[in-house]
């Protein structure tokens, strides 16, 4: 057996990018098929030229010479689907061969038994069988009307030809059952996975919520207990003071923990980018849907600019879709349930591949009767706000997380006769795909931005945050060391307040109403390209996984800092940017 393996590793190439389970087994059988054939057709070419019929040897010594080079020079680009197109070629003009004229040892029936088997595979299911009982037709005619007809063709007996013919038959059967079982078996092990990865996020959403409502108060009394220590105490108060000091420091790594504890478990495998075909993503996460009685019926469309392969997190990708289709679904009305799905590429740097999807289903999800008035309304606060109504509705709190981890966002807007979610994911490109372009623009330089050293005692600080409690508490933490504080109570106000003055530092809040913090610190960024200049931006959050400070440098900002925390902490952490 290990001598078996060992010859099976032969025909799996190194790739330059990693690949599904699926294309990489695709591509283990196409190599192993490639080189039986071209053994097949070698010994056919070799033994026809010892009994001196040139008429065979020279065209069977060709086919085995396409196939050897097919095997060695392309065997490692099999996801492309021309090279896949032109071993199908290959493999139809040898098999037509085989059945026209026969071969000198007699095994022609079993060669062209092979056929089924191997298109099923590499092509699926549905186009396998296509190609396969066309060619099983072009048997029929070919045995039964043509072949008396044609010089030098084999001469076979009646029952030879029904033979053949039941033969090819049963193998399709067979190759046919077998694939129809092995998907099977893979789309049930790809569900119960997701299933299993949807259970985990959950888990994760909810331990982050709870750290963040923990914090958040957390972190005003720790503050409040700062201050008290710094004011003139007697020493029972002094006592007391530090006895609710200690505990809350207590308390404060009991949260840690629990976090620190959560990521362990819920994330031990990384997430790999593997290449992917995001058709056949799709088209596989739709079959989990698909029922006998034909109730739901599925459009995908495509634009042409869409890259063949793409690389990026297939898993998560089919996870988004898993629970946007299955909410639909399970919230739809209707007897029969269209859902079509377009994919079109936005603008991207050289590289990468940002693609908009588009799902729109024949089903009303209707919101509360106080905002059906409002929610064809074009307005970006609305549709904000109304997707999150919709969010909380088809419960898809955690599809929305995975969409916006990495920076991307979702709308969903719904009216009497249609619902449509509207998302974008990122890629990178692969360099196989067929859709890349030759030539890619050279990016600018970036302008280098000057900034002027600040006094934390003359600094003008912005403070944004939709809490009024936590704006007290902030203020009171660096009220003594920055004189000037302005406040803004959600990301639009912030950049409101932007637009009209000169700020050296602003905290920003992540989670607020009408404008979080992400977008408020995009939006600022967009503004300091026209001017050249740049004002630090220190994430102030009760977010503490380790994604948040990393969503959060991403987005723009400079720094970040999680509550609870040390007033020290984040007044260092002010004249560290305001000096650097």
């Amino acid at each position: 057996m290990n001598i078996f393996i060992s010859f099976l590793r032969l025909f799996v190439f190194e790739q330059e990018e990693k690949l599904e389970i699926e294309a990489q087994n695709k591509g283990l059988i196409s190599n192993l098929f490639n080189f039986f054939v071209f053994l097949i057709v070698f010994i056919e070419g070799v033994y026809s030229l010892l009994l001196e019929k040139t008429i065979f040897a020279v065209p069977l010594l060709f086919f085995s010479l396409a196939f050897a080079f097919h095997f060695l020079y392309l065997g490692r680009r099999y996801q492309s689907q021309a090279i896949r197109n032109t071993m199908l070629t290959f493999v139809l003009l040898v098999m037509i061969f085989f059945i026209v004229f026969g071969c000198n040892s007699g095994l022609s029936i079993v060669w062209v038994a092979l056929f089924p088997s191997y298109v099923l595979f590499i092509y699926g299911k549905h186009v396998g069988t296509v190609i396969s009982l066309t060619f099983f037709g072009f048997i029929l005619l070919a045995l039964f009307v043509f072949l008396p007809y044609v010089p030098y063709s084999a001469t076979y007996t009646l029952e030879q030809n029904i033979l053949f013919s039941i033969f090819y038959f049963v193998v399709f059967l067979l190759a046919y059952s077998i694939n129809h079982v092995s998907s099977e078996i893979i789309l049930y092990k790809e569900r119960n996975m997701l299933d299993s990865k949807n259970v985990s996020k959950t888990q994760e959403e909810l331990i982050s919520k709870l750290s963040h409502q923990i914090r958040t108060p957390l972190s005003n009394i720790t503050g409040i207990i700062d201050i008290l220590e710094k004011t003139n105490l007697s020493e029972e108060q002094r006592d007391y003071i530090n006895t609710i000091h200690a505990s809350s420091n207590n308390l404060v790594s009991v949260v840690n923990s629990i976090v620190a504890v959560s990521k362990t478990t819920f994330n031990q495998a990384p997430e790999e980018e593997i290449s992917f075909n995001i058709y056949a993503t799709l088209n596989n996460t739709i079959k989990l849907f698909q029922d006998n009685q034909g109730k739901k019926k599925f459009n995908i469309s495509l634009s042409a600019d869409i890259p063949s392969v793409i690389i990026g997190n297939s898993i998560k990708s089919k996870q988004i879709f898993l629970n946007l289709l299955n909410s639909i679904i399970k919230y739809g009305k209707e007897e029969l349930t269209t859902i079509t799905i377009e994919v079109s590429r936005k603008e991207s740097m050289p590289g990468y591949a940002n693609l908009k999807f588009r799902i729109i289903s024949n089903t009303d999800i209707p919101l509360q009767k106080d905002d059906l008035a409002r929610r064809d309304s074009h307005s970006s606060d609305i549709i904000h706000l109304n997707t999150a109504k919709y969010v909380s509705l088809l419960d898809l709190g955690m599809t929305q997380k995975l969409i916006e981890m990495d920076g991307n966002s979702i709308t969903i807007s719904s009216d009497s006769m249609n619902t449509t979610i509207e998302f974008t994911a990122s890629y990178k490109e692969s360099t196989k795909s067929q859709s890349v372009a030759s030539i890619r623009e050279v990016l600018k330089p970036v302008k280098e931005v000057h900034k002027v050293k600040v006094d934390l005692q003359n600094a003008n600080i912005l403070l944004v945050e939709d809490n009024f409690s936590n704006q007290q508490i902030i203020i009171l933490y660096i009220k003594n060391e920055v004189m000037k504080i302005d406040v803004a109570f959600n990301g639009k106000e912030a950049l409101d307040k932007f637009g009209k003055a000169k700020y050296d530092l602003i905290l920003m809040d992540v989670q607020m109403p009408i404008m979080d913090g992400f977008k408020a610190t995009q939006k600022i960024r967009e503004l300091e390209k026209s001017t050249g200049t740049h004002t630090p931006i220190i994430a102030v959050t009760a977010n503490a996984f380790p994604e948040d400070k990393e969503r959060c440098l991403a987005s723009g900002m400079d720094d970040y800092i999680s509550k609870p925390f040390q007033p020290e902490d984040l007044i260092n952490k002010i004249k560290k940017h305001l000096s650097s």
